[in-house]
C-alpha cells in the first residue's frame, strides 16, 4: 500500500462515534476494597514456576488429544434414510468474462475470484437427464451460494434469479429438460459494495482468493460460483426444509416442517418419522406417523365447545407448504460445548396411498440460548438456562477455504483448536459461511456467531433485499445448535458516513430496518438471539451494546489503553452489560512464511537492503506506518516479526485479562484467529500454516476458564518505591470451587526474594477481586527485572493457573542541585521543577537552564545566554509552525491519538543505558493510571533528535525532515532542546521519565 492511498481499516480506527451520546453512560471500575494480602517471606509458600504449553510441539500434541476426546462426537450412528433422489453434481464449467475476447476457459466448481467491482461472468457446462430422473416427477437445479446476482438459464431457457453471496437456492426446471443431453448457463453478476458506491450487500470479508496483491487480503468483492451446484429430480411431491425448534426448559421439540408441490393439484400426504440419536447409540422412537390436520369450528360457534370440533385433514397446495407438529424426547441430552450430543430426525413422506415419496433427515441438538433483556444487568446470557460467557474470535475466510478445497481434516483441526484455545465461539465475520462450517461446528461443539454482510451503511433503495436476505441467513443457520446469535451490520457509521443521499441516514430509518429484519428472522425462529450491530459507531442500536475497540493499534479508539485496563469502558445504553466484538493489533507472520510463500518483490535480497527493510512492503500491512506508535523500528526480518509479534501478545494479554475482571462484559472476539493466506490479515494469532504466533499463547492463557491475574499500572519503579499489585481470580464456569489458595512470590535474577500464600475466594462466573499485594521493591544498584509471579491452586496443593508481571527496579537517584528559570510560574515547567527538586531562581543568568512551558513564552532576549552556554528547554510547544535561533521546525499533533511510547534507539548519547521499551506505558501519578506521554511532535530539518517518533498519516507533512518527540539544536556554547512529552506527574514514578528529565537541564 502506497503511503499517500487511504487505509479504510485505519481510518475507521480514528473515528469518533457519533451523534446521540446523550443517551449513553461510562462504565467506570467500582472502587476496590482495601484488603492487603500479607508480603512478610513464607518460605514454605514458595513454589515452582508452571510448565505452560508454550511451544508447537506441545500445540500439536495438545490438538491430538482434543482430536480423540471430540471426534467420537463426528460420528454418524443413525440407521442410513432410503435414497429417494438423484443427484448429479456438477462441478465443471467453461467461464469467461463479458468484457474482452478471451475464450472460454474450463474451471471447477467451487470457483471464486477477479473481476472485482461491476462486473459480469459467464458459466456453462452440460449434464444429462435420464429416463429415471423424469420419472420422479420433478427435476431441480440446486446452487448452495453463488456471489453475487444469478441469473440462470437452462436450454437457452430462463428458469429464474437469485441475489445474494451467501443462501442456497434452487429452481424447479422440470418443464425445461429432457432425456439426454442438456446445457446450462449462468450469468453472474458482480458489483461494488455499499460502501464503495455499488448496491452490493456484501461487508468486508469473503473466502478471499490464491492472488498475493489483492486475493490474499480477502476483503475485494470477488465474484464466483463458489459452493456446489447440482442437479436432483425428486417427487413432484417432496420435502423442502426441516427444522426441529427445542421448546425451552422441556424435553419436547416442535418440527417445522415444509412440504413443497409442484403439482397444481393437492395432495394428502402422511409423514412417517423417527428419532436416533446422531453421535450416540439411542432409538427414541421410530414409526411414528403425523397426518397433517386442523381442528374445525362449525360455523361462527364458541371455540369452547371443543366437543363440537371436527378433525379437518389438510391437503398440500401448490407450492410450500408449512406444517408444524411436536416430539417428545424422554431425559433429552442437552447440546453444548463439552458435549455437543447431536439427535437426527428422520422423516418419509407419503402419498395417500402410503407410498414413499421423498425422504430427509435433519440432525439438530436439544439446547437453548437466550438473552435476558428485562432484568438488571440487561443484555446477561445463558446456554440451557445456566449463565455464560461468549470469549472467541472472528473468522475471514479461513474455514470457508478449507471448504472450497475439500480440506474436511484442516476444517475439523481448525475448530478444535479455537476450543484448544480456550475459546466457545467462533464470529462468522460479515458473512454467513457454508453449511458444511455450522455442522462441525454443532458437531465439535463451538458456538457461532453469524453476521449478515453488512458495512457500515444501508442503500436506501436496498434496504428491503437486506430485510430478505436476513431471513435467508436465519434459514441458513436456525437449524444448526451451534449457532446462537445473528447480527445485521457491522461497524454502522452515523450520518451514511457522510452520503445521506444515498443511504440511511437516520437512526429512525435504521431502526425501521432493524425492527424488519427481527420480524423476518423471528418468523423463521422465534427463539433468535439477535445483536442488532457488531461494533456501533451510532449508538445506542437494539439488543446487547458491542463496541470494536483497537487501542492497541490503532491507538486511541475507542476509549485511552490505560482506562481500559483500569476498568472502564466505552459509553453504553445505561442498565445494560456489553461485548466487544473485535480488538487486536497486528503481528507480522514469522521469516520461515515470508520466504515460504512471499513473492520476491516484497523481500529484501540481501543484508543491506533487509537492514532498510519496512514491512509497508507487503500489501496492506500497517505494521511499516503503526509501529511508531508501539516499538521500535527494527532492522532485519526475524526483529521484525519478534518485535511485531511479542507486541501483539502484549496487547492481546492486557486487553483480554482487562475484559476477564470485567463482569458485565459478556462477550468478546479477537480479531482474528487463523489467517486465511499468507499476509491475508496479520491481526491473526494463527498464520496460514496454523503455526501460532505469540499473541495465540498469550490469548489461550488469559482465556483460561478458571484464572489468576496480576494487575498493576506501574512497570516501572525506583528502588524501595511501594508497589500496589492487584491479585485477581477470573472464573467463567458455574461452580465455586472451595479449599484453594494463592501463593505469590517476588523473583530477581534467578532468586526468590519473598513467598507467601492466602485462601483464594472465588465466584462463580465472575470475577473476584483477593485483595492489593503492597509489592517492596529491592535495592538496586543498576536496573534490574524483577517478577512476581502468582499461582491459583487446588485443596491438594495442585496448580492451576499462574499468572506473572514484570517490574523494571531503578536504583533511586540522589538529590540533584540543579537551578532552572521559569518563564512562567504556574504549568507543567512549574510542576517538573517542583517533583525533581530544582531550584527555582529569579534571574536567568544564574540559572542552569531555562524552562519554557511554550513557544509563546520564548523572547530571543535569552538568545545570548543560551550562546553563552545555558541550555534552553521548550516544554510541549503547541502545533504550529516555528523558527527559533535560526531553526525551524513545525510541531504536528499527533494524528491517531495521544502516543503511548516513543523510540530512545537513536544512538543520542543522551539515550546511552535506556531501556528499548522505557518509553512506553509510563505511569500517571495524576490520574493513577496509564496515560499517554506525548501529544503533539516535532518535524524538522534542522534539529538533532534525541528522541524519535512518527506520526500515522497517507499524505507527505509540509514540513521536510524527521519526525521527533525530542530535539535539540546547538547555538553558541549552548543548546536549544525542545520537549514534546509529558514529563509532569511522571517523572517521580517512571525513572526513565526522570533520568530524561534530568539529562535535559545539562
Amino acid at each position: 500500500m502506497k503511503a499517500q492511498e487511504t487505509d479504510k481499516f485505519a481510518a475507521i480506527g480514528n473515528k469518533v462515534p457519533a451523534v446521540r451520546t446523550h443517551l449513553l453512560e461510562q462504565p467506570v471500575p467500582a472502587p476496590l476494597p482495601f484488603i492487603e494480602l500479607p508480603t512478610e517471606n513464607r518460605p514454605s509458600a514458595a513454589f515452582r514456576p508452571m510448565e505452560k504449553l508454550d511451544t508447537e510441539e506441545e500445540l500439536r500434541a495438545a490438538l491430538d488429544s482434543m482430536r480423540k476426546k471430540f471426534m467420537p462426537f463426528m460420528r454418524d450412528l443413525a440407521p442410513a434414510i432410503p435414497q429417494t433422489r438423484i443427484k448429479v453434481n456438477l462441478d465443471s464449467f467453461a467461464w469467461k468474462q463479458e468484457k474482452g475476447k478471451a475464450d472460454w476457459q474450463q474451471v471447477r466448481i467451487p470457483h471464486y475470484g477477479e473481476p472485482l467491482g461491476k462486473a459480469i461472468t459467464f458459466y456453462r457446462t452440460g449434464f444429462d437427464v435420464t429416463p429415471e430422473m423424469l420419472a420422479k416427477g420433478a427435476v431441480f437445479i440446486h446452487f448452495k451460494g453463488v456471489d453475487y446476482k444469478a441469473r440462470v438459464f437452462v436450454n437457452q431457457q430462463y428458469v429464474g434469479s437469485h441475489e445474494g453471496v451467501f443462501a442456497p437456492f434452487e429452481f424447479d426446471i422440470t418443464r425445461v429438460v429432457a432425456a439426454g443431453k442438456n446445457e446450462i448457463l449462468v450469468r453472474v453478476e458482480n458489483d461494488e459494495p455499499m460502501q464503495r458506491n455499488g448496491d452490493k450487500l456484501y461487508a468486508a470479508t469473503g473466502p478471499g482468493y490464491d492472488e498475493p496483491q489483492r486475493g490474499w487480503h480477502h476483503c475485494p468483492p470477488g465474484m464466483g460460483i463458489y459452493q456446489q451446484v447440482y442437479v436432483e429430480a425428486r417427487s413432484s411431491l417432496h420435502i423442502h426444509d426441516v427444522f426441529v425448534r427445542p421448546i425451552r426448559n422441556s424435553d419436547t421439540a416442535e418440527v417445522w416442517l415444509e412440504v413443497n408441490n409442484t403439482s397444481t393439484s393437492r395432495k394428502t400426504i402422511a409423514v412417517q418419522h423417527a428419532l436416533y440419536g446422531q453421535n450416540f447409540n439411542a432409538v427414541v422412537y421410530e414409526h411414528s406417523l403425523y397426518k397433517p390436520s386442523t381442528v374445525q369450528v362449525p360455523g361462527v360457534g364458541d371455540l369452547a365447545k371443543t366437543t363440537d370440533n371436527v378433525h379437518k385433514e389438510l391437503q398440500m397446495g401448490s407450492g410450500v407448504n408449512f406444517l408444524r407438529f411436536r416430539i417428545h424426547i424422554p431425559g433429552a441430552r442437552r447440546w453444548n460445548n463439552e458435549t455437543p450430543w447431536l439427535y437426527q430426525l428422520q422423516l418419509t413422506l407419503l402419498d395417500e396411498k402410503g407410498n414413499a415419496l421423498d425422504a430427509r433427515k435433519q440432525s439438530f441438538g436439544m439446547r437453548s440460548f437466550r438473552m435476558d433483556t428485562l432484568h438488571a444487568p440487561k443484555g446477561s446470557i445463558y446456554l440451557n438456562e445456566a449463565p455464560i460467557r461468549l470469549r472467541g474470535a472472528n473468522t475471514m475466510g479461513a474455514f470457508q477455504q478449507s471448504v472450497m478445497n475439500g480440506k474436511e481434516d484442516q476444517l475439523i483441526d481448525d475448530i478444535l483448536l479455537a476450543k484448544l484455545t480456550n475459546m466457545n465461539f467462533i464470529r462468522m465475520t460479515q458473512m454467513p459461511v457454508q453449511e458444511e462450517i455450522y455442522d462441525h461446528c454443532d458437531r465439535l461443539g463451538l458456538m457461532t456467531q453469524t453476521d449478515l454482510p453488512l458495512f457500515g451503511v444501508l442503500r436506501r433503495n436496498r434496504w428491503i433485499e437486506a430485510v430478505r436476505q436476513a431471513e435467508e441467513m436465519e434459514r441458513l443457520v436456525r437449524s444448526h445448535p451451534c449457532n446462537v446469535i445473528v447480527t445485521y451490520i457491522n461497524e454502522r457509521f452515523p450520518n451514511a458516513e457522510g452520503n445521506p443521499q444515498r443511504h440511511l441516514n437516520t437512526y429512525e430509518e435504521f431502526e425501521r430496518f432493524f425492527t424488519a429484519a427481527d420480524q423476518a428472522v423471528l418468523m423463521s425462529n422465534p427463539d433468535r438471539v439477535i445483536k442488532a450491530g457488531d461494533g456501533d459507531y451510532d449508538p445506542p442500536s437494539p439488543g446487547l451494546p458491542d463496541n470494536h475497540c483497537y487501542n492497541g493499534w490503532y491507538n486511541g479508539h475507542g476509549l485511552g489503553l490505560g482506562e481500559m485496563f483500569k476498568g472502564y469502558w466505552i459509553p453504553v445504553k445505561p442498565g445494560w452489560n456489553y461485548a466487544c466484538g473485535e480488538f487486536g493489533s497486528e503481528g507480522l507472520e514469522s521469516v520461515e512464511i515470508m520466504r515460504k510463500y512471499y513473492p520476491a518483490a516484497w523481500l529484501p535480497r540481501n543484508r543491506e537492503e533487509e537492514r532498510n527493510w519496512s514491512p509497508s512492503k507487503i500489501p496492506a500491512a500497517q505494521t511499516g506506518r503503526f509501529h511508531y506508535m508501539w516499538y521500535n523500528t527494527q532492522h532485519s526480518l526475524e526483529d521484525w516479526a519478534q518485535a511485531s509479534q511479542q507486541h501483539q501478545a502484549t496487547i492481546t494479554q492486557l486487553t483480554t485479562e482487562a475484559f476477564r475482571r470485567n463482569d458485565r462484559m459478556v462477550s468478546f472476539a479477537i480479531h482474528l484467529f487463523i489467517d486465511a493466506f499468507p499476509a491475508g490479515w496479520m491481526k491473526a494469532i494463527m498464520d496460514v500454516d496454523r503455526k501460532p504466533k505469540k499473541a495465540w499463547y498469550a490469548y489461550r492463557d488469559a482465556l483460561s476458564p478458571l484464572a489468576v491475574q496480576l494487575r498493576t499500572d506501574r512497570f516501572q519503579a525506583f528502588s524501595r518505591d511501594t508497589v500496589p499489585v492487584e491479585a485477581w481470580i477470573v472464573n467463567d464456569l458455574n461452580q465455586s470451587p472451595a479449599g484453594h489458595v494463592i501463593r505469590y512470590q517476588l523473583e530477581m535474577n534467578g532468586r526468590t526474594l519473598f513467598s507467601n500464600m492466602a485462601d483464594a475466594r472465588i465466584e462463580a462466573n465472575r470475577s473476584t477481586f483477593q485483595g492489593f499485594i503492597p509489592l517492596r521493591l529491592p535495592r538496586v544498584t543498576s536496573p534490574q527485572d524483577v517478577t512476581l509471579r502468582i499461582a491459583l491452586c487446588d485443596p491438594v496443593g495442585k496448580p492451576l493457573h499462574e499468572s506473572s508481571v514484570v517490574i523494571k527496579v531503578y536504583p533511586r537517584p540522589a538529590a540533584e542541585r540543579r537551578k532552572v528559570w521559569l518563564a512562567r510560574k504556574t504549568g507543567p515547567a512549574a510542576v517538573l521543577a517542583e517533583e525533581m527538586k530544582w531550584e527555582v531562581v529569579e534571574d536567568a543568568a544564574r540559572a542552569d537552564a531555562l524552562l519554557v512551558d511554550d513557544i509563546s513564552d520564548y523572547n530571543s532576549k535569552y538568545d545570548a545566554l543560551v550562546a553563552a552556554g545555558k541550555t534552553m528547554l521548550l516544554l510541549q510547544a503547541s502545533p504550529g509552525e516555528y523558527n527559533i535561533a535560526g531553526k525551524s521546525f513545525a510541531v504536528n499533533k499527533c494524528s491517531m491519538g495521544s502516543y503511548y511510547f516513543v523510540s530512545p534507539l537513536t544512538g543520542h548519547p543522551m539515550m546511552k543505558g535506556c531501556a528499548p521499551l522505557g518509553f512506553r506505558f509510563w505511569y500517571d501519578g495524576g490520574k493513577q493510571l496509564i496515560r499517554p506521554l506525548m501529544e503533539n511532535m516535532i518535524k524538522s530539518a534542522d534539529l538533532t533528535e534525541i528522541i524519535s517518533t512518527d506520526n500515522i498519516s497517507w499524505g507527505k507533512s509540509a514540513t521536510s525532515g524527521k519526525s521527533m518527540a525530542v530535539a535539540e539544536a546547538q547555538y553558541g556554547k549552548g543548546r536549544i532542546r525542545i520537549c514534546q512529552l509529558l514529563l509532569q506527574n511522571r517523572v517521580l514514578y517512571n525513572p526513565e521519565a526522570w533520568r530524561l528529565a534530568s539529562k535535559l537541564v545539562i
